[in-house]
C-alpha cells in the first residue's frame, strides 16, 4: 500500500471516530427539564406526602410540600432520585431513564412512591391563547374582533 492511500485511510478513520464520539457525547449529555410534581393524584386516588426533600442526581436538594411543583435541569439519560420524608419514614431511592427525544418531562412523586406506571410523562406547555396566526376577522357589527 502506498503512503498516500495509507494517509487517506487514516484520515477517513479519524473522521469516523470524531463523528462517533460527537454522537456518543450528544446522547450521554442530552439535557432535559424535569418537573417534579408533589400533587395529589385523582386516578387512581393517591395522596401526596406532606413535606419531602428531593435530590436528583447530585443537584441541590429541594423541599416540597403537598401541592408543590418545581423544576430540575437534568443532563444525560440515566438519573437517580432520592426522596427524604419529614415524618421519619426511611428515604426512597430510585433510578430511572429519560428518552432521548422530548425536552420536558413531568415526574409524579405520589405515583412513583406507590409504583403506579407511568410516573414519568412527557410535558407540553400550553400555547399562548391570545396569539393567533390568522388575521383578525370582522364581526357582525363591522368591527375587527380582538
Amino acid at each position: 500500500m502506498t503512503i498516500k492511500k495509507r494517509r487517506l485511510l487514516i484520515r477517513q478513520g479519524l473522521v469516523v471516530v470524531w463523528i462517533g464520539l460527537g454522537a456518543l457525547l450528544f446522547v450521554l449529555n442530552r439535557g432535559h427539564s424535569l418537573l417534579i410534581d408533589n400533587r395529589n393524584v385523582e386516578l387512581p386516588p393517591l395522596r401526596a406526602p406532606d413535606m419531602i426533600t428531593v435530590t436528583l442526581d447530585r443537584e441541590k436538594p429541594l423541599e416540597f410540600f403537598r401541592g408543590d411543583r418545581d423544576i430540575f435541569n437534568a443532563g444525560g439519560g440515566s438519573h437517580r432520585i432520592r426522596i427524604q420524608f419529614s415524618d421519619g419514614t426511611p428515604p426512597f431511592e430510585k433510578r430511572f431513564t429519560l428518552p432521548l427525544g422530548p425536552d420536558m418531562f413531568l415526574l409524579s412523586i405520589p405515583k412513583m412512591l406507590n409504583g403506579v406506571e407511568p410516573y414519568i410523562e412527557e410535558f407540553h406547555t400550553q400555547p399562548d391563547p391570545r396569539r393567533t396566526d390568522d388575521p383578525p376577522q370582522a364581526d357582525s357589527f363591522g368591527t375587527e374582533g380582538e
